[in-house]
């Protein structure tokens, strides 16, 4: 029979007064291959069943959380895994938590470099990254700091455009905020 997440409470790798090198040999001795490959794809929470993609897949990130996923995603990592390895939650957030319903929705970043006005800029990175940790995500995609040469790229407007120095006041503007 697999263990369980609550016979691993004492188990090494959960103890945080070991050295972590300790705790990760520990770890990844237990885990078994499909386990170390789950662990490194992270996937779209909208994509399907999330049971499947935490327990069956042993996925170790998800995207585009919605809010009543993020508990229930939290709860079948403790409930129903082999190990309990806590989940990496991730999420666009170029110009707001847009996936996040509610969520303040800022210009693209092409928008904002538009005025050159790096304060709104930060303020706008300050309210982005309030509500995305508050709802417990670990991992913003943002900002997009790419040179943007080239119009065919579709993704041109989640950049602050093709000035070097624009780009560097705008990203280092919105990282403080």
């Amino acid at each position: 029979m697999a263990e369980t997440t609550e016979n691993t409470v004492n188990l090494p790798y959960r103890n945080p007064e070991l050295p972590t090198e300790e705790r990760i040999d520990d770890l990844l001795g237990r885990m078994t291959l499909e386990e170390k490959v789950g662990q490194m794809m992270q996937l779209d929470a909208r994509s399907g069943d999330l049971d499947d993609l935490i327990v069956n897949k042993h996925v170790g990130s998800i995207l585009h959380t919605s809010p009543s996923d993020l508990p229930k995603a939290v709860e079948t990592v403790n409930a129903k895994t082999r190990l309990g390895i806590p989940l990496v939650i991730g999420d666009d957030c170029i110009h707001g938590y847009s996936f996040w319903p509610g969520a303040t929705i800022f210009p693209e970043q092409l928008g904002m470099a538009t005025t050159w006005d790096s304060e709104k800029v930060q303020a706008a990175g300050r309210a982005t990254a309030e509500e995305v940790s508050a709802t417990g995500v670990h991992w913003t995609f943002s900002p997009v700091l790419c040179i943007a040469r080239d119009t065919r790229w579709g993704r041109v407007g989640e950049t602050f455009g093709e000035d070097p120095y624009l780009i560097g006041e705008m990203a280092s503007s919105i990282v403080k905020g």
